[in-house]
């Protein structure tokens, strides 16, 4: 079977998202991911709960390099890593600068450059357990102390435009993608990892592209995607998203949702996001549909879809039965 990934985004507690996890895990999902947003902290979250899982790989996506030095999070990948026994694939992205320069106060700056630092760091502290690097962004000179890392800790990188997406092809293990869309992937995604890859010698088909997209199985499609719409929302106000999403064709939709916020028409800028582009980027309607949705996706390049599960529309019977629909689904050929 194809592979199958989900993320979470949120819970009540600790314990629900653990419950969530080990679901996935027991359903045969092959990787679960955090991201590092406004809640909990993902590298904290994981370490509660990787001792209790013992199949299903566990992931970030992402930690934005600006918030933690690398050889800081080399530490905590370390940990992870040698606590699931080598099932932690740590992802990590440059993020947005309004939320990094007002969240953190921290300056975002030459991105490209930070990341390519960012990630000679992490690969030598892992790979030889010492580091010496003097960057324009990142420096470090460190050597690990009673304890060696795993060597070889996957490195995904969230890349949405061409450079990003070079960067990553030469010298990470993946990408993390979120919001895009089939033709992002095909057109955009694919031919630069390849770019990239041969740069280093390396094959494309190596790398792992985890593709993140909100999910709502169910019988009442258009419920769903009203579901998805409101998750939307502050995602489709952000630059990096909105250019990709206007390379995807979805210029127009943008327009119709910024009219709505323009007139302060929550609803009507809502609506501004069409069936077509739900329909594209999100999992949505019932099982055959949802396998339309996810084979897409494989279509493209596509190595591992990530499903984000929404609730909060008609037919919605809780996340074990909506992440039982989508591998039902994900297991269609």
């Amino acid at each position: 079977m194809d592979r199958l990934g989900c993320f979470f985004m949120t819970a009540r507690s600790v314990s629900d998202l653990e419950a969530r996890i080990l679901t996935a895990e027991r359903l045969g999902y092959d990787i679960a991911g955090l991201p590092q947003i406004a809640g909990r902290d993902a590298m904290t979250t994981l370490a509660l709960i990787a001792p209790k899982t013992t199949t299903i790989s566990l992931a970030t996506g992402i930690v934005p390099i600006w918030t933690r030095t690398p050889i800081t999070l080399a530490q905590e990948a370390g940990v992870l890593a040698e606590a699931t026994n080598g099932r932690f694939m740590l992802g990590v992205g440059v993020g947005h600068r309004a939320l990094v320069e007002s969240w953190h106060g921290t300056p975002f700056r030459k991105p490209l450059t930070a990341m390519r630092d960012y990630l000679t760091i992490l690969r030598g502290a892992f790979r030889d357990a010492q580091v010496s690097h003097t960057g324009e962004i990142y420096s470090a000179s460190f050597g690990f102390m009673g304890f060696r890392p795993p060597p070889d800790v996957p490195l995904l990188v969230g890349a949405l435009g061409p450079k990003m997406l070079q960067l990553a092809g030469e010298m990470a293990d993946g990408v993390v993608l979120w919001l895009s869309s089939p033709q992002h992937i095909r057109d955009i995604v694919m031919p630069n990892l390849e770019i990239g890859a041969a740069r280093a010698g390396r094959d494309v088909s190596s790398l792992d592209v985890f593709a993140c997209l909100f999910a709502a199985p169910g019988p009442d499609r258009a419920s769903a995607r009203d579901a998805i719409r409101r998750q939307m929302f502050a995602y489709v106000q952000l630059p990096f998203y909105r250019d990709m999403l206007v390379a995807s064709g979805f210029g127009e939709d943008l327009e119709a949702f910024d009219a709505g916020i323009v007139a302060q028409d929550l609803p009507m800028a809502l609506a501004g996001l069409s069936d077509d582009m739900i329909d594209t980027i999100a999992a949505t309607g019932d099982l055959d549909e949802i396998a339309q949705t996810l084979d897409a996706f494989r279509a493209a390049g596509c190595t591992t879809p990530g499903v984000g599960v929404v609730g909060g529309y008609e037919g919605y019977q809780g996340p074990e039965v909506a992440l039982t629909a989508i591998r039902d689904a994900g297991a269609r050929v």
